[in-house]
């Protein structure tokens, strides 16, 4: 029998190893076109893009019990939170693509955020393992073409989530009247989509080799 010790350690991925976290309940639509999108750029330009959608996910939300505050860095569900927040620690850096409803983040997408609880629980007692930050960027999609707000919220909850997970968030890309996936698939939004996946490639490239 060989022990854990004697195991092999897992290599480093070949890739500097990029999360897409896509958040839309709707399969198909206009968030997992632009997750397509920016899978394709990853791997041309060298880097190792895994995508989650969150809908596949089992994630209930919190209900504000104070287990983790008891409890800091575990929850009184055991469902798919904690591994997936096992996933981002993984990564080098995030995307997060969602769209935006009524103002704000999809209602899975804000369960999980709100099941970060956990994590800042954690970071808050101090036993949090030390990790270097890293950088993390978002797509957000809204049907509507107008309204001076519209991105306000889901950025600030965003920003607040990301922060906890130990992610600096990089400009946002911001996409209006993107209601549906042709809506994405035309030269100027595609190109601006495009250029978010090269620099979330080379800044992973350049995160695996500092």
């Amino acid at each position: 029998m060989t022990s854990s010790a004697d195991a092999p350690a897992e290599k480093e991925p070949p890739n500097p190893r990029v999360l897409i976290l896509s958040c839309s309940p709707h399969t198909g639509g206009t968030t997992d076109a632009v997750a397509r999108v920016l899978e394709q750029t990853l791997s041309a330009h060298g880097g190792l893009a895994e995508t989650i959608r969150l809908r596949d996910h089992d994630v209930r939300p919190c209900i504000g019990c104070g287990f983790c505050s008891d409890h800091p860095g575990t929850c009184v569900f055991d469902d798919e939170a904690a591994r997936l927040f096992q996933r981002l620690d993984a990564a080098h850096t995030l995307i997060v693509a969602a769209p935006v409803y009524f103002y704000g983040p999809p209602a899975a997408l804000k369960g999980f955020i709100d099941r970060a609880q956990s994590r800042w629980a954690l970071r808050e007692s101090g036993r949090a393992p030390a990790r270097p930050r890293r950088p993390a960027r978002a797509v957000l999609c809204a049907a509507r073409t107008n309204g001076e707000r519209l991105f306000e919220a889901s950025l600030l909850i965003l920003r607040c989530f990301l922060d906890t997970l130990g992610f600096d968030m990089r400009d946002p890309l911001l996409l209006r009247g993107a209601e549906r996936p042709a809506d994405i698939l035309h030269p100027p939004a595609l190109a601006r989509i495009e250029a978010m996946g090269c620099e979330a490639a080379g800044e992973g490239l350049r995160l695996r080799h500092e």
